[in-house]
């Protein structure tokens, strides 16, 4: 009789430390679970910025491309039976220029206006118009877009000064910001008095 009491005496006390212990293993995993989920949570928004940045940066970098190579064929002023047609620079936040275009002989017939500007409706779209084409978004999520004459000191694109400052800043944390001076490479080109222009209405972009 009195070893059955001991006996109980002992399981009872066992089964006390189990319990703790069970308690304690169960509190110790859900710690570390709560930390592996937020570690898992904060590594998913991670990737999820860094995938926006990248396709941010893809995107402005790819809508600057396209400005710079357009741009770099404009003359600062083009001349036509005495109408000029000049780089304008508008507010810094839009861009308006002529590029020539070719024939098979390598004669500019005619000039088409070319237009970046910010999206007066959605200030994070950066829109391009080429000639009377529909206009296109050349990039979104655009934080910034400010572009310049590129020489210290300068008031605008002119002969004296052929250059463009450009900047593309992204909205991500951390943003992705694109810069670049462009020089126009077509200053002492001419065109003929029959050279047409392609544009679109005065107010229509």
């Amino acid at each position: 009789m009195l070893r059955s009491k001991v006996f109980f005496q002992i399981l009872k006390h066992r089964r006390g430390h189990t319990l703790i212990e069970l308690v304690v293993v169960f509190c110790i995993f859900l710690i570390m679970f709560s930390m592996f989920a937020l570690i898992l949570r904060n590594a998913d928004r991670d990737w999820e910025i860094g995938r926006g940045k990248i396709i941010e940066s893809r995107e402005a970098r790819r809508a600057g491309d396209k400005l710079s190579g357009l741009v770099r064929e404009a003359n600062p002023d083009w001349v036509i039976n005495g109408t000029h047609y000049p780089v304008s620079i508008t507010n810094n936040t839009r861009i308006d220029f002529y590029r020539p275009i070719f024939n098979a002989s390598g004669i500019v017939t005619s000039l088409q206006k070319v237009t970046f500007k910010l999206d007066p409706a959605n200030a994070s779209r950066l829109l391009m118009k080429e000639g009377t084409a529909a206009e296109t978004v050349a990039a979104t999520s655009v934080e910034n877009f400010f572009v310049d004459c590129g020489c210290s000191g300068c008031a605008a694109v002119t002969d004296a000064c052929p250059r463009v400052l450009m900047e593309i800043e992204t909205r991500r944390e951390a943003g992705f910001d694109w810069e670049s001076r462009i020089t126009l490479r077509n200053l002492n080109m001419t065109v003929s008095a029959g050279t047409t222009v392609e544009e679109p209405a005065e107010g229509e972009f």
